[in-house]
Parts: structure tokens; C-alpha cells; sequence
């Protein structure tokens, strides 16, 4: 098992982190607790095993004598033999709907990688970048075979009738969405009211306020 650790200094002479062999959760504390532990650390379990490190410890051994703030972000970093444990505060986020758009630079290809959260994360860095650049909150991803993925720092959720749904790990398809928002595990569901060139979308639609109250 992986021993956890707070310091989070790494000697990337001798370090796998070196060459992007680490797996990262991050996670939003709320009343001093992180929210959705198990199910983070579910996936974090999945990505070392692809990436040949040892399990991460359970929730009752990674908390304990840990002292969490009321409010922040749990940041949890697999490398090596060890489990990297820190806090920090969670910076606020816009009140009003997000702006989407598509990214003109970056082609995402699935495969082993995309399937994991490491910190081979150059990719999702450019994404954020873009995004910055043209004025926009978040830019999503298309495959070579122009289907929609994610963004750099958020999952793409589309309102069809009455189900929410995500783009598949295979490709991320989005056809005929009556309502669009990002999901990510520190911001819960935030809606989208602009998609770029393509107008205003409903970020009033009663399915994404409902979905929105139960991720806040």
C-alpha cells in the first residue's frame, strides 16, 4: 500500500513523476470533508494499478489525524511508493453561466491515458490555455473524428429529454442537446448559457437546476 505522506517535496532525480508516472485526485471539502472520497479514490486505486504502483490506502487510514479546513481542496498525488496529501483553498468560481467553446488546437485520441487521471497532463494545460486565450471558460476537446470529449479541467454533460448524459470513453458523441453544463468534482454542475458562434442555450432548463441542487 502506498504510504501517505505530507510532504509533498518529490526528488524528480530519482522520481517516476519525472516522466508523468502519477495519478492525482483532487477533491472539494465541504463542512470538513471531502465530498465523494470513496468514489475518488476508486478511480485513483484504478489508475495505479495501470500505472503499476501500489494501492492507495482506504478513507479511514488517508484521514486519519489528518486536519482538514471547513472549506478547500484535498489534493492527493500517487508517485512512487507514496501517497502526496495536501490542502488549499478553493477559488471561487463565476456566479453567472459559463461561455463553451470547441478547440481549434488540440485533437484528443483516446486511449489508456484518457482513461486515467495522471499527471501526464500537458494536454488538458494546453486546453485551460486556450480557453484563457480566446476569452472563454473552458474549450472541449474533439476527436480526430470530430466527436466531442471533454475539457481540460471539466466533464461535458447534455441535457437529451429528460437524461443527463456524458460523451462515451470510446469517442464522446453529443448529438441534438437541449441544455449543456461541466461537472467537475470542485465546482459540482455549472451550466453553460453560450456556446461559442453558436448563441445562448437554456441554463434555466428545470433538469440542469434539479441535477445542479444535488451536486451543490
Amino acid at each position: 500500500m502506498l504510504e501517505r505522506v505530507t510532504d509533498t517535496r518529490v526528488d524528480l532525480s530519482a522520481s517516476g513523476a519525472r516522466f508523468g508516472a502519477g495519478a492525482f485526485e483532487t477533491l472539494r471539502l465541504q463542512d470538513g470533508r471531502p465530498r465523494w472520497l470513496p468514489q475518488h479514490l476508486e478511480r485513483l486505486a484504478a489508475a495505479c494499478a495501470f500505472l503499476g504502483l501500489e494501492e492507495p490506502p482506504g478513507p479511514g487510514a488517508l484521514l486519519e489525524g489528518l486536519e482538514l479546513p471547513a472549506q478547500g481542496v484535498l489534493r492527493l498525488l500517487a508517485v512512487d511508493r507514496t501517497l502526496l496529501v495536501w490542502t488549499g483553498p478553493l477559488e471561487p468560481a463565476p456566479s453567472r453561466g459559463l461561455c463553451l467553446g470547441l478547440s481549434r488546437d488540440t485533437r484528443r485520441h483516446p486511449g489508456p491515458l484518457t482513461r486515467h487521471k495522471t499527471t501526464s497532463y500537458l494536454e488538458n494545460l494546453r486546453l485551460a490555455a486556450e480557453a484563457r486565450d480566446r476569452g472563454l471558460d473552458e474549450v472541449i476537446a474533439p476527436t480526430p473524428q470530430g466527436r466531442l470529449s471533454d475539457g481540460g479541467r471539466s466533464t461535458l454533460v447534455a441535457l437529451l429529454g429528460n437524461r443527463l448524459l456524458t460523451p462515451p470513453l470510446a469517442d464522446g458523441a453529443l448529438p441534438g442537446a437541449q441544455a449543456v453544463a461541466l461537472v467537475s468534482a470542485l465546482r459540482g454542475l455549472r451550466t453553460v448559457s453560450e456556446l461559442e458562434g453558436l448563441g445562448s442555450l437554456n441554463e434555466g432548463h428545470p433538469g440542469l437546476v434539479a441535477a445542479r441542487a444535488l451536486l451543490a
